[in-house]
């Protein structure tokens, strides 16, 4: 009886090998040499939000996003489109009409790959991998260094608050941010940030960032946190801002906020070792210049290419969509965009 069931046991899984083999599910490959095709598509660039621009001005920038376009297709990988078909999606971006001047915009240069699959060629281009410009967005990689909020509260208000006020508070401290670290100015009017995120600006124009003094930043703090609706007479939070603030001389309150700081609100230190607290400068905008005019970008072009071509080859090897777009930033010259920053 055990020989049998020996028998039994190997032939039952010779079976399920076979069933296994059978059912075993084939997969997509890339096709490399298939020619791609390249088109524009304006996803509501200029009617997502009513900025009060003139038709005379978006007729204007919208050369100037295809200008942007064509100096990218100048890249080997969109000039050539074997293997994946382009799209250039152009995106509104939210009005600044305090911080900003000109039109703002993306453009998501998306990579759709062919595979094929069960004998037929198919494309794939839902959601796919992209690479993105942002345009007159002059704070575009530093985000804010508190993310605070206001929200209109319901009850338990205290006597005399003002949410106009506090709202107003919240918004000027969300303005301040820790620059973005190992800053590196490649060229006049380039600069790389994080080795990875490089801003393409007017280098005869006013720096697009300001830092900002430790006292600057606390009278901010305190304007936010003093105005708000559930203020106590003897507040904790006040008194944790008045403790981190008595932690620096006189001198250093003068001087640049940076980040490291070990209070748990301010997260403020005086230590030039640490990036530097800043705020964006309005100044940088040539209001002489159309608003149609391209004054600064930013957008992802790490300077380690080897680093992108592995990234690369392990897409390849593993028959992934995301080996065009990644193939295409090792390629990546930021050097064919410089020209468009209007001056």
């Amino acid at each position: 009886m055990t020989h049998l069931r020996s028998i039994f046991v190997i032939v039952f899984l010779l079976i399920c090998n076979s069933l296994f083999a059978q059912t075993k599910v084939e997969e997509p490959t890339l096709l490399l040499n298939k020619q791609g095709t390249f088109k524009v598509i304006d996803w509501g660039v200029y009617t997502h939000y009513d900025c009060g621009f003139k038709k005379t001005e978006t007729d204007a920038n919208y050369k100037k996003l295809i200008a942007i376009t064509d100096a990218v297709r100048k890249n080997p990988v969109m000039s050539d489109l074997k293997g994946f078909d382009g799209q250039a999606r152009f995106f509104a971006k939210e009005c600044d009409d305090k911080l900003g001047y000109g039109i703002p915009s993306r453009i998501s240069f998306e990579f759709c790959a062919w595979f094929l699959y069960k004998g037929e060629e198919e494309k794939s281009c839902i959601e796919p991998p992209h690479w993105d410009i942002l345009l007159n967005k002059i704070n575009s990689i530093g985000g804010a260094a508190y993310g605070y909020t206001a929200f209109k509260p319901w009850g338990n208000v205290r006597e005399g608050f003002n949410f106009e006020l506090w709202e107003s508070a919240a918004e000027k401290v969300n303005e301040i941010f820790f620059c973005p670290a190992n800053k590196q100015t490649l060229a006049p009017g380039v600069d790389l940030y994080k080795e990875s995120d490089i801003v393409l600006y007017n280098p005869e124009r006013p720096a697009y960032w300001m830092p900002v003094t430790i006292r600057e930043s606390f009278d901010l703090l305190y304007n936010y946190w003093k105005l708000r609706p559930d203020l106590q007479p003897d507040d904790p939070m006040v008194k944790e801002l008045d403790d981190e603030y008595a932690d620096f001389t006189e001198t250093e309150k003068d001087g640049y906020a940076h980040s490291g700081g070990r209070g748990f609100l301010s997260q403020i230190s005086a230590d030039e070792k640490y990036p530097i607290m800043m705020r964006v400068n309005t100044a940088y905008w040539n209001k002489n210049l159309p608003r149609s005019a391209i004054q600064i970008i930013s957008f992802y072009c790490p300077v380690d290419k080897e680093y992108t071509k592995s990234m690369a080859e392990r897409w390849l090897k593993h028959n992934s969509s995301g080996y065009h777009s990644e193939h295409f930033i090792e390629t990546l010259d930021y050097k064919l965009l410089i020209p468009v920053v209007d001056k």
